[in-house]
């Protein structure tokens, strides 16, 4: 797989019983990905397909992005243009930064309420040990799954991933049409969010 270390990303996430194969075809035919660059048992990544700016609005007077790879791209090779790369896990409800849980700052919040979740930390390693994760939530008293959580477009859980590689934090936000798009191809609806692989980034949405 092409190498992201510490590159921004755009990532969308669901949980859903939909067969990657299904989701692969479904972004293939709204024009969102593009021709193949390298397929690894860890995901598949594509160019950005021809329709992929009017599923995406970037911010700013004018942003540069870059789309097209070099001529001569190897596996492992810094990324340095935007790429799609599609990841399924075999759990459903796994949060995407599981391995970093050490660094992410952000404090969830309950969707119910909105009051934050100021012990999650004690319950963190608990998130991906069972698909049956629940917590009570300490303001009212709602049960908890992780797709309560809100992480406030920091981080996400699922078992499909669409990560849009060398896209900077809160440049590009999906289109409202996009995103149906995604619920009609999964049946399920879908979150999204902003990072890096270092997660060397304030938070967002903090307020």
């Amino acid at each position: 797989m092409l190498n992201t270390e510490s590159q921004y990303r755009l990532v969308f996430c669901t949980n859903s019983d939909i067969q990657l194969t299904t989701l692969l075809n479904g972004l293939n035919n709204l024009g969102f990905i593009g021709k193949t660059v390298f397929r690894t048992n860890a995901g598949q990544e594509y160019c950005v397909g021809d329709s992929f700016l009017q599923s995406v609005t970037f911010m700013g007077c004018s942003p540069y992005i870059e789309l097209e790879p070099a001529v001569q791209l190897k596996p492992d090779a810094v990324a340095d243009f935007c790429f799609i790369r599609v990841l399924a896990v075999n759990d459903n409800h796994v949060l995407y930064h599981a391995t970093q849980l050490d660094k992410l700052k952000t404090v969830p919040r309950c969707k119910h309420c909105r009051k934050v979740i100021a012990d999650w930390v004690e319950h963190a390693p608990a998130f991906n040990t069972t698909n049956h994760w629940q917590l009570d939530c300490p303001a009212c008293g709602h049960k908890l799954t992780q797709d309560d959580l809100d992480w406030r477009k920091a981080s996400g859980s699922g078992n499909l991933f669409i990560e849009v590689v060398n896209v900077y934090l809160q440049e590009a936000v999906p289109t409202d049409a996009f995103l149906q798009q995604l619920e009609t191809i999964s049946s399920s609806p879908w979150q999204y969010f902003y990072t890096d692989s270092n997660m060397n980034t304030k938070l967002l949405d903090s307020n």
